[in-house]
Order: structure tokens, then sequence, then C-alpha cells
């Protein structure tokens, strides 16, 4: 038995495994695709893999890349996608270990089942403020404010976007499940990635990122009557860990999918689900 980092070399052979032992929904290729965004300057594996002799029986998936956070390059591992053969299932865990043993990284984890919540919780792993917010989308006047705009055409959203968050956009605008939204009022420009969902059998926007708290609670109602009008989204949902005030016409509720993280210096505010593979698989 042999647990050794996952290399370019070996992504053939880790999508089919992923795709006949995880999730079939996913083909051999989009596991391969979900591992290979060039996300980080220097990327040491693409997870670890357990091999018993020359067989394949294990992979723990790792995706890694640089974050500016506050003005600062902070280095991520993204562990996901942890599949053991039942056979080899209490080798697994040198999988996990040979991960976060790995220096100079800040770790999330977004998408455990139960026994892996538990699992990393025993590790010093912390949950992430599960509070969010359902917010019902209303028309608004102020659209029609001078300078005032929102819209959705991702050239549009690219033309309005400088410095880092021209960056943040361009790594994630190319991801076809991915929808984006960018609004504001002049130069002040607020943009936002989400999926479509339901809420009570309505039609909602998941935002999975907003870029800038206060823009957002400056200039959200525009948001809020573009999702509406243009998309037919009758409300959004936000976690409260990137809001600095609930939206108004909110419902606070809990997320149910834990979220976990490990680091030395960083809060759960700093910590975003770009990068990860809520961003890098359809799930």
């Amino acid at each position: 038995m042999k647990v050794s980092p996952i290399q370019a070399e070996h992504l053939a052979e880790v999508g089919q495994f992923l795709h006949d032992n995880l999730n079939r929904r996913f083909t051999p290729e989009r596991w391969i695709s979900s591992l290979t965004h060039p996300w980080s300057s220097h990327r040491p594996n693409l997870g670890m893999q357990l091999r018993d002799g020359d067989r394949l029986v294990g992979v723990f998936c790792a995706i890694y890349s640089d974050q500016v956070i506050d003005g600062k390059v902070e280095h991520f591992c993204n562990p996901h996608s942890w599949c053991v053969l039942e056979t080899h299932r209490r080798q697994g865990i040198g999988l996990l270990l040979n991960i976060i043993k790995q220096s100079g990284y800040h770790f999330t984890m977004f998408t455990p089942n139960p026994t892996v919540t538990e699992v990393f919780r025993g590790l010093k792993f912390k949950d992430l403020d599960n509070r969010q917010y359902i917010s019902f989308n209303l028309p608004s006047p102020k659209l029609w404010r001078g300078g005032a705009f929102a819209e959705s055409q991702v050239d549009q959203i690219a033309a309005r976007l400088q410095g880092q968050d021209r960056v943040d956009f361009d790594a994630h605008r190319a991801i076809p499940w991915l929808h984006f939204a960018a609004f504001g009022v002049g130069n002040e420009v607020c943009w936002v990635i989400y999926k479509p969902t339901h809420w009570k059998r309505m039609r909602s926007a998941w935002l999975m990122h907003v870029s800038n708290a206060a823009l957002f609670a400056r200039h959200g109602a525009l948001l809020r009557h573009h999702l509406l009008v243009t998309h037919g989204f009758a409300t959004l949902k936000i976690e409260a860990r990137w809001l600095n005030a609930a939206p108004p016409l909110s419902i606070q509720g809990i997320r149910t999918q834990p979220k976990l993280f490990l680091s030395k210096t960083l809060v759960d505010g700093q910590i975003r689900d770009t990068y990860s593979e809520l961003m890098s698989l359809d799930v």
C-alpha cells in the first residue's frame, strides 16, 4: 500500500476512477478538467492517490489557488472528492493527512458528507458561519438613476472590471454552469457569481460570490431588479458571511451543507467559495 501525489500523468486513470466509483454524472473528462484550472502559480500535486501495488484504490483530489485577500496573496488548498474502495477504506485517512501536512496553505472543504465532516472537525477544521438569507427581488426605480447599470453579458462585465476583480472574473468566466452579473453606479462596480436554483418552487439565484459587501449593500436593489425583470428570479440566496447587514425583505435561514476551513490567520468572512470544487464542478 502506498500513498503518493496525483500528477498530470495520473489524470486519465484518476478521472475514470472517480467516474466509476464516486459520481457517474461527471464524465472522466469533466473530473479531469475540474482539477486543472490554472489558479495557482505553483501546484505541487492534484491531490493524493492510494495504490495497492499498481492498482488505484483511492484518491483525494485537491485544487490549489492563489487568492488576494485584503490586498495580500494567500495560498489555498481545497481538498475534495475523497473516494476509497470499500476494501481499502481503513487506509484512506493517509490521503487526507498527506494533503493537510503541506505547509504554507489555508485549507477549505466545502462539500463533505456527515462522516467526512466529523473527520475534518477532529483535525481542527472550523465550521464557516452557516447563516444565509433568502431575499425577495423587487423592481427598483434606482436603475433609472444617472449612471446606474445592471448587466449579465460577460463581455460587458469584463469591460467594467479592473485590477483583482478582473483577475477573479477571468478565472471563472469560462465555466459553463456559472452565471454572472455586474451592477452599480458610475465607477462603483459590484459583481457576483450565481447559479439558478429554486426556493419554495420559485426560481431563485444562488449567489456564490459577492465582490464587495459595501457596494452590495449600497446598490443591491439594482441586482434584485435585474434578476427579477431580466431573468425571472423571484428571490436570491446569499450567505451572511459575505454581507455587512441582512438584505432588505429577507428571511434568515441555515445552510445545511457544512463548509469547513483550517487557517492560522484568516477568519471565516475572508474565506470565499471561488477557486474551489463549488466552481469547478456543477455540484
